[in-house]
């Protein structure tokens, strides 16, 4: 297993998802530290509650070793004072201290075990705080491996097998260092939701994913030498897609394959009904308006299987909705994947057209029931009423997987795991022509 070493300081390339043949070197934190935005505790945008047991003390960002100053306060709040500044204060609401400098970090007097409650949860190492449109916004300064132990169980549950929460740690890690300036551009690296990474802080942390962690640290995944993207989901229902159907970039490393360990597990198969009306709401929440709608058709398929196209229409015209657009639309939760069939409860569809054998031609002859009329006993014509669809019920639809499907399955791993296969065996399954690698 080759080894990366690293310069402490690197400026870090600010690069987008998935952007083609472009990758980030292996490069290492500033001191190893993540600034990630937390929404999930903050009640209020203009007090912040926090308890350290140790009490408090000021640190700058850029000199953790030295304290700049201390609290013996158990209980503080933040706050802004008249002149906007960021304000300390006691349980009481008396200032104790007040700076503008974002620079500065509040972290426990603990020199072993750093934590701070924030709200009504706990978090590693150091937090500090940005004034923006006169509110407080929240950051945990914190180690990586930290923020992977409030991350790995979050995305993947702690009573999977030991390999696979391996596996998860990595990718993990991995995603975390390519997509660090994923929130560059607004001066930090990650927020703690699903659009980056579910990090739930200590709260969430548990010992098999705590083991995980450390038993693969500083291990990344690696595509000529670079850190890769490493995206993952939840279950592909058989086969994962390749990036180039889902988000149009053509990454060598996330290509479809086959994935037999995601069969049989949770929502591998799965199927759901919707009227026109929920999805008219749908349509209107994301701006669309094509009056009521009356069908939905799949237009286009990816190799796989997946729905890159689905043409929606309605009684004031129609909508094409194209690939991950879908689910956004349709909702993310019952649609679980793109990789799905639509009918309409009751719809005949299927049989507009039949097959006929005359007396004279024995090649069976295709007749569209949409021009077809049948002769009643008496020599009347009338249009078939074979031709008219019942389809007034319910949209039904079925489908595989959940998530996008590109890279790692969370359960294909699993079941890999189960099977006997290693961490390292689960990842290049998935990621096509990797390297696992130390990044020190």
């Amino acid at each position: 297993m080759k080894k990366i070493y690293l310069p402490i300081f690197l400026s870090v390339l600010l690069i987008e998802l998935l952007i083609p043949n472009q990758y980030v070197s292996a490069n290492s934190l500033e001191n190893d530290y993540l600034s990630i935005k937390l929404t999930s505790p903050i009640e209020s945008k203009n007090l912040v509650k926090l308890y350290s047991e140790d009490g408090f003390a000021i640190y700058r960002k850029d000199d953790i070793l030295n304290e700049l100053e201390y609290f013996e306060d158990q209980y503080i709040n933040i706050g802004l004072d008249e002149e906007g500044k960021i304000s300390i204060m006691d349980s009481f609401n008396n200032i104790l201290y007040s700076f503008r400098d974002d620079n500065l970090a509040l972290s426990s007097r603990n020199g072993y075990d750093k934590k701070i409650k924030v709200e009504d949860k706990n978090y590693r190492d150091y937090i500090y705080f940005k004034k923006q449109n006169n509110e407080i916004v929240v950051f945990n300064y914190v180690k990586l491996d930290n923020y992977l132990y409030g991350v790995v169980p979050r995305e993947m549950p702690a009573s999977f097998p030991i390999e696979s929460l391996k596996a998860q740690a990595i990718a993990a890690r991995t995603y975390t260092l390519f997509n660090l300036n994923k929130h560059g551009n607004e001066g930090y690296n990650l927020c703690d939701t699903a659009h980056c990474q579910v990090y739930d802080g200590m709260d969430g942390e548990h010992e098999e994913t705590n083991k995980a962690i450390d038993e693969t640290s500083g291990m990344v995944m690696t595509y000529n030498g670079n850190i890769i993207d490493a995206p993952y989901h939840s279950n592909s229902g058989g086969y994962t897609e390749d990036a180039l159907e889902v988000w149009g970039n053509n990454v060598p490393y996330l290509t479809a394959v086959n994935d037999e360990y995601s069969q049989g597990s949770p929502n591998s198969n799965w199927s759901f009904s919707m009227t026109s009306d929920e999805i008219n709401i749908r349509l209107k929440n994301s701006g669309i308006n094509i009056g009521n709608v009356v069908d939905m058709e799949v237009l286009e398929t990816s190799p796989n299987g997946r729905v890159s196209k689905l043409k929606v229409s309605g009684t004031a015209g129609e909508e094409i909705l194209n690939k991950d657009k879908i689910r956004q639309v349709l909702g993310t939760t019952e649609l679980k994947s793109t990789w799905f069939t639509v009918k309409r409860e009751g719809d005949d569809r299927n049989t507009k057209s039949i097959y006929a054998v005359d007396g004279e031609n024995t090649i069976p002859q295709i007749i569209d029931l949409a021009n077809s009329y049948i002769i009643d006993g008496e020599l009347n014509k009338r249009p078939s009423r074979g031709t008219k669809s019942s389809n007034t019920g319910d949209f039904i639809i079925e489908g595989k997987g959940y998530g996008h499907g590109v890279g790692m399955s969370q359960w294909g791993a699993k079941g890999m795991a189960e099977s006997g296969y290693s961490c390292e065996e689960i990842l290049k399954h998935y990621y096509t022509g990797v390297e696992i690698e130390i990044k020190e």
